[in-house]
């Protein structure tokens, strides 16, 4: 019987110089060189990924308040609307006051950091039966929950440039973790 991550294997090796290996190696160069980019400007990358929340939030609530209100006819329309609203308030919101929604980004990134840093040491941990460069996974987790820690212990004198230089870090390491896993290596079979 095979596990899900023989399966993994499979699918993510299908050959040496096989399609889905170099998507995997150009996918991790291009989360490698943003990650260098936020590093190196980790205010502007701050402010950009809070104006991109904000306004795809914004763009978001407005098209479901126009979905919403063109099903009227449906009795559900009204919680739809309800909450597309919310959206577009929170966007708008984020938009108007974006110091606030640095702050409030930063606190769900340092999380979001935690979790994902977390999750991927057990998937690194559990694969290394099955996939040979597994230890990358480990890194890059290790790395993603190091930044929730560094956001966590210097809340909130840095959250005015903490976000770029996480996010950066975290692209760096995802980026280059995938360019690792690309790589052929020996099978662990």
């Amino acid at each position: 019987m095979q596990s899900y991550l023989t399966k993994l294997n499979a699918t993510v090796r299908p050959g040496i110089d096989g399609a889905g290996v170099k998507h995997l190696r150009l996918v991790g160069i291009i989360l490698a060189l943003l990650g260098a980019l936020a590093i190196l400007l980790p205010t502007i990358a701050t402010f950009g990924a809070e104006l991109l929340v904000a306004w795809m939030l914004t763009l978001w609530g407005a098209v479901g308040l126009w979905f919403s209100w063109a099903i009227r006819p449906v009795p559900e329309w009204r919680y739809g609307f309800a909450a597309f609203g919310l959206l577009f308030v929170m966007g708008v919101a984020l938009v108007l006051f974006p110091l606030a929604g640095i702050a409030a980004l930063t606190v769900l990134m340092m999380l979001s950091f935690l979790m994902e840093g977390l999750l991927s040491i057990l998937f690194g941990l559990r694969s290394s039966a099955h996939v040979s460069n597994w230890g990358w996974l480990v890194f890059s987790g290790l790395c993603s929950f190091a930044a929730g820690l560094v956001i966590l212990f210097g809340w909130p004198w840095t959250a005015s440039w903490t976000l770029g230089l996480m996010l950066g870090l975290n692209f760096l390491s995802t980026g280059l973790s995938l360019v690792m896993l690309a790589k052929p290596a020996r099978s662990a079979r």
